[in-house]
């Protein structure tokens, strides 16, 4: 059973592979992992055990381009689903000395525009 140009297991391998990465999660973290740690220890348990299954060498690239698939595939599935959200504006941040030196420069330039009247600036 060979692999795709893409990488990625096998159809009947998939439903499979995502109930061992769970379980293996939940095994890592009873052990005491977490993090890093506990997430590269059972993407190597499932692709041990998914290798058993296929019979031939399932490595943890494809696992993990399975799970990163799958999880995509679930939060557009569920964007889809839902009202669109405005997105969260961060505040601005305070004005540097030079944005406020410019924005004198600009009202003061304003300020000297709007003493001349209705013909402009004056030419000299």
């Amino acid at each position: 059973m060979p692999t795709s140009p893409h990488g990625s297991p096998d159809r009947g391998l998939k439903p499979f592979i995502l109930a061992i990465h769970r379980e293996a999660l939940e095994t890592a973290a009873a052990k005491g992992l977490t993090g890093a740690l506990a997430q590269v220890a059972a993407l190597q348990d499932t692709a041990s055990l998914a290798s058993a299954k296929a019979g031939r060498l399932v490595t943890e690239e494809e696992v993990m381009r399975l799970l990163l698939r799958e999880r995509r595939a679930r939060k557009i599935h569920e964007a889809v689903g839902t009202a669109p959200v405005a997105p969260v504006r961060k505040p601005a941040a305070a004005p540097s000395r030079f944005r406020l030196g410019r924005w004198r420069a600009l009202a003061m330039g304003v300020a000297r525009s709007a003493s001349a009247g209705l013909a402009g600036k004056v030419r000299l």
